[in-house]
């Protein structure tokens, strides 16, 4: 069996993920400060939470959150989440088309909407210093305003400061200094290289790679895979990853997209290793990537490429 869950069977995050889908704030404070295992865990339940807020809200506020503000405007968790809801509720109102097919009152509203989450996560740092969700949500924001490289990096080292080796948030990283806006793919994963040479051993921070090499997909196809340079370095990064069932959100990521680089690069056995430590978890990315030219979505493609990996067919 294979799904897209991004509770990933956790607990913890089943937990956030209802209290933010039947909209109960109380209890969704709770789980996103009670418990907490650490820096990681709490920017994996705030993603979580965000990540429901928005698919139930779409291009409008979640409800209540203002209110929540309002009776408590000094609470750190409150002006997070609302700081990052808000940058989900840009990307909705931004929809998924290339700038250049989507109208000018969307993409002035997509950047209203990014400067007012802004507002809302440095308000969320200052608020708590110590908590890393402001940060990985103002990197996400980075890359929709298009911000400097040192800007971006400045953001990427607050966050690593609180919460090393967060693989979700510092993709954002590397997508903002990537091909897709504004950066370039070299820029990219020479800025990756330096990152990884202080990343300890386990650690999820290798699949960054992939994360940029798939930012080159939309717009040169397949035929960049082909590069033995890109290929070699490719199996090295896979290498370093963690080698046991994966447990983590950052680990079902990391894992995900290796195996979507190795169905890119048509190695069906090395796919079919990292399938396999995903126990049949899928993420959307990078499976949407690789449906977009066909049109299937996210699960079908995950689905297919797991199949041909268990079979070696090429892939």
């Amino acid at each position: 069996m294979s799904r897209i869950d991004s509770t990933f069977g956790r607990p913890e995050l089943a937990a956030v993920r209802a209290a933010a889908t039947r909209g109960d704030l109380r209890a969704l404070s709770a789980t996103l400060t009670t418990g907490l295992a650490g820096a990681h865990d709490r920017l994996d339940r705030m993603w979580e939470a965000v990540d429901a807020l928005t698919a139930r809200a779409g291009t409008a506020v979640p409800a209540g959150l203002d209110d929540w503000l309002r009776a408590e405007p000094g609470n750190p968790t409150a002006l997070a989440l609302r700081g990052g809801a808000e940058v989900g509720r840009a990307w909705e109102v931004r929809g998924s088309a290339p700038a250049r097919q989507t109208r000018p009152e969307r993409l002035h509203a997509f950047q209203a909407a990014l400067a007012d989450a802004e507002r809302l996560c440095h308000a969320a740092a200052q608020a708590d210093p110590r908590d890393p969700a402001p940060w990985a949500f103002l990197l996400q924001s980075a890359r929709g305003r298009q911000l400097d490289t040192g800007e971006v990096l400045r953001r990427r080292d607050e966050l690593e400061a609180r919460a090393p080796q967060h693989l979700r948030s510092q993709a954002h990283a590397a997508i903002a200094l990537g091909p897709m806006w504004g950066g370039s793919t070299q820029l990219a994963v020479e800025t990756v290289r330096t990152w990884l040479r202080s990343a300890p051993a386990g650690s999820t921070l290798p699949a960054l790679f992939f994360v940029v090499q798939f930012q080159r997909f939309p717009q040169e196809g397949r035929g960049f895979a082909s590069d033995p340079a890109v290929r070699e370095e490719g199996t090295r990064m896979a290498a370093r990853l963690p080698e046991h069932p994966a447990r983590t959100p950052d680990e079902f990521l990391a894992h995900n997209y290796a195996a979507g680089w190795f169905a890119l690069t048509r190695e069906p056995g090395r796919a079919n290793h990292h399938f396999k430590l995903l126990q049949g978890y899928a993420t959307e990315q990078p499976w949407t990537s690789l449906g977009d030219a066909t049109g299937q979505r996210a699960i079908a493609v995950f689905r297919g490429k797991r199949q041909n990996a268990m079979l070696r067919l090429p892939i």
